[in-house]
């Protein structure tokens, strides 16, 4: 960042580092921890500082590469009103010793900075290339289709060899590759001229003399002094880019006070949230807390029982647990029955009857092989697991999502009972989840088998003989009468008897050992009339 000062003013710098990374910063002189930044008096100590934060940067680096960016602040009558961000050029190859993740980093990095609609992009183009191989271009173009934010700048014209200046005018001109701001070419410092500086000891009027060689340059050149001077020099470009900022600046102004008074009234809400100072005596913060997850535990509740009143309910839809398990819980149901298989198709009736032949056994003619429904429902039961273990993992996120964004809310200034509400939670919810996960497995052992195992059946069949018994025995009571029983009626009963009990055998052979017990059990007591 430069910022032009009053006549007179002595040169003043500042350097710092803004982390974007996790890696440890530190001196590369004494491996150390330490605070790289800090102010410097000179062009020379800037220079010195940038390299020695560039190394601490990328002591620790594989790729030799860090994606923190080094600030530069300086203050002097000689610069302009600018902040420039120098980025690295585009890697295209790995170099001996560099790893192959510094092509990924320093592309995303690029990319990063190019997406801002802020950002005025300076197109950097070697002049001694060929202006089609240049991928900046066409990166510039992908983020600003209308150009009103991209300057090309031509770099080394005194490289260009003799004959091919013409290309290089070209491309000033707006001719070869044409963009909406234009091009300006530039001549910097070669190699050998900051060697020869520095051997010199530096003088003080470097910048200046440098201008002064560049004017020279252009001027005296046989093809470069027949550009417009609006085209070339950095004098030319500080000019253009001056002017565009500015007009940048007066098209976002409205919409950046805009970002800015809502960020300044966000801060004022977080402020607000936070309330007043907790109290000193511990039985007071003791009470608090108490309060505090009563207050909690009662809003989720209402959350899980749909009662949204609470303006904080109300106003995060995030917290409203009823209305999103209910939507899971549709979904799931309308899930289920996509799987519902399609009695009418053509195919299902004949993939039906080859499951019936392919199952054929020793039943007799005209009936079905009972294990043919068993696994018939048994596969389509299964196809319900998956959806239905999703739909479990579904609320547990929910459920966990909500909760921990309401301890959030109902504790911002006290971050550590947020965290104990949330493991708290977290504890509840992996216990209910495991107790769940039994529940579902028992109910999916028990639709696996179609089959009835209880003994409904068997006792509405031992009531109806009851019934009858007793009805049999009231008949049987009132013929006798109160006398005894006559040789004829002896007899009857004994025939009736015999018949109830073959009965009974032939029942017991074909059904189960309970019902078996039960009728015989009903079919003790003589049930006939008399004769």
């Amino acid at each position: 960042t430069m910022k032009r000062t009053a006549e007179g003013t002595a040169w003043k710098g500042t350097i710092g580092v803004l982390r974007r990374s996790d890696a440890s910063l530190a001196d590369a002189a004494t491996g150390s921890e330490t605070n790289l930044g800090g102010e410097v008096k000179s062009v020379a100590e800037l220079t010195t500082a940038i390299e020695r934060v560039t190394a601490a940067l990328t002591a620790g680096s594989a790729s030799s590469f860090s994606s923190d960016a080094i600030v530069v602040s300086v203050s002097a009558p000689s610069v302009p009103d600018l902040t420039l961000i120098d980025l690295p050029g585009i890697v295209r190859t790995v170099t001996a010793g560099q790893d192959a993740s510094v092509i990924r980093e320093v592309n995303q990095m690029i990319e990063g900075y190019l997406l801002q609609d802020r950002t005025i992009v300076l197109a950097i183009v070697p002049a001694n290339q060929d202006v089609a191989t240049v991928d900046i271009l066409e990166r510039a173009l992908r983020v600003d289709p209308t150009g009103e934010r991209t300057v090309g700048v031509l770099t080394k014209p005194d490289l260009v060899g003799d004959g091919a200046e013409d290309e290089v005018l070209a491309v000033v001109r707006n001719e070869r590759k044409p963009l909406r701001l234009g091009y300006v070419v530039v001549k910097n410092r070669s190699a050998a001229e900051l060697k020869r500086h520095q051997q010199a000891g530096g003088p003080p009027s470097l910048l200046s003399s440098h201008r002064d060689a560049e004017r020279r340059f252009f001027a005296e050149h046989p093809a470069y002094r027949a550009l417009p001077k609006n085209l070339v020099g950095v004098e030319q470009l500080t000019k253009r880019l001056t002017g565009l900022l500015t007009r940048r600046i007066e098209k976002v102004l409205p919409e950046l006070k805009w970002e800015l008074q809502e960020l300044f009234a966000e801060a004022e809400r977080g402020v607000e949230r936070l309330g007043v100072a907790p109290p000193d005596a511990p039985l007071e913060r003791a009470k608090l807390v108490l309060r505090l997850f009563a207050e909690y535990c009662t809003l989720l509740r209402q959350a899980a029982r749909g009662d949204y009143r609470e303006q904080l309910l109300s106003q995060h839809q995030e917290l409203r647990l009823r209305t999103s398990s209910d939507k899971i819980f549709r979904t799931l149901e309308a899930a289920i029955a996509d799987q519902k298989p399609d009695f009418d198709a053509k195919d299902f009736t004949v993939k039906l009857h080859q499951e019936l032949k392919a199952l054929r056994g020793r039943e007799l003619p005209g009936l079905l092989n009972s294990y043919f429904f068993y696994g018939f429902m048994a596969r389509h039961v299964e196809m319900w697991r998956p959806l239905i273990e999703g739909a479990s993992r579904t609320l547990y996120d929910e459920a966990y999502s909500a909760a921990a964004l309401l301890a959030d809310e109902m504790f911002p200034a006290y971050p550590a009972i947020a965290a104990a509400a949330r493991d708290a939670l977290a504890d509840y919810l992996d216990a209910s989840a495991r107790d769940l996960d039994v529940k579902i497995e028992e109910v999916f052992k028990h639709e696996s088998d179609p089959f009835i195992s209880r003994n409904e059946l068997s006792e509405a069949i031992l009531k109806v003989r009851y019934g009858r018994f007793e009805k049999a025995l009231e008949a049987v009571m009132l013929a006798c009468g109160s006398g005894p029983a006559t040789a004829a009626q002896q007899a009857s009963h004994e025939r009736n008897a015999d018949k109830t009990d073959r009965r009974d055998q032939r029942f017991a052979e074909t059904h189960t050992d309970t019902t078996t017990a039960m009728a015989q059990g009903a079919s003790a007591a003589p049930v006939a009339g008399p004769a």
